[in-house]
């Protein structure tokens, strides 16, 4: 027997269900019905396939509640540990760029209860927990380094994070400017929240292409540089405390954004020598 959910959390938890069922079944899992057959069609098997989180499915709260029985979330309230509820939990490890579903699944179905979830009792579980860790870290990073820019009026960040958090990010950075449209583009992909500034959704993602069509007000795209001289001009250089900039921000976060790879270098090199004062006639 094939399991072949969909990468979800729904997903998951149905099948993690179904696997407690039939512990011997093997897992196959996809994005969408169209990429499973692909699967199913090079393996050469299917015959008897459960699909699982394709088709229309209970809400996460109550399958997490079939999967980790009633009243888990109050074993997590009262639990010494802060971790995340498991809808979270999943969602974050189906982001890590290494992430195997499978694993996940297998890791869920064996877990007991809640608590055991975040126990790290086998190799299969701590690396779940590795990845959401993982995962978590470089979200906060990227919330705390990356810089957006102002681009045609539309509050943009050009970001390569490692893991899939972009959509994770531009809701954090849309709620955080909720009377301005906001872009997050890495690559050939740009996702928009507050859209309905600009006349979108107010959440969607786009060829980052389309963004140079976009506009929302005249703000000068000379924000970053209008930065620049006043940072360097108000800089004094024997106040720089490099082992604190350094501790604050780690050489690890400074590839989030072209912003802070600029602060990084500024830190480790210092700035140019000028003046406020520089910048007017005498």
């Amino acid at each position: 027997m094939i399991i072949g959910f969909r990468t979800t959390v729904e997903g998951v938890l149905l099948a993690c269900l179904i696997l407690r069922q039939s512990p011997d079944a093997d897992l196959m899992f996809a994005e969408d019905l169209e990429e499973l057959r692909r699967k199913i069609d090079f393996a050469g098997t299917g015959n008897d396939l459960e699909l699982a989180g394709f088709g229309s499915t209970l809400p996460a709260m109550e399958l997490a509640e079939l999967v980790f029985g009633k009243g888990w979330d109050r074993h997590l309230k009262f639990s010494h540990r802060k971790e995340p509820d498991p809808i979270h939990f999943i969602d974050l490890v189906l982001r890590h760029s290494n992430c195997d579903p499978s694993e996940l699944v297998r890791a869920i179905s064996l877990s007991e209860d809640i608590i055991s979830l975040f126990s790290g009792k086998t190799q299969l579980q701590k690396r779940c927990y590795r990845c959401m860790r993982e995962v978590s870290l470089s979200y906060h990073r990227l919330c705390m380094f990356a810089r957006p820019a102002f681009v045609r009026g539309i509050l943009t960040a050009d970001i390569k994070p490692e893991h899939r958090i972009e959509d994770m990010f531009c809701r954090w950075l849309a709620r955080k400017n909720p009377d301005l449209s906001v872009a997050v583009v890495n690559g050939c992909k740009a996702w928009i929240g507050n859209g309905h500034y600009i006349g979108l959704d107010s959440f969607i993602v786009v060829n980052s292409s389309i963004l140079g069509s976009l506009t929302a007000m005249n703000t000068s795209d000379e924000v970053e540089e209008l930065w620049d001289v006043y940072y360097d001009s108000q800089m004094i250089d024997s106040r720089r405390n490099k082992d604190q900039a350094k501790k604050f921000q780690p050489k690890a976060a400074s590839s989030v954004s072209s912003m802070s790879m600029k602060d990084r270098y500024k830190v480790e090199r210092g700035i140019s020598l000028c003046k406020l004062g520089d910048f007017f006639e005498v």
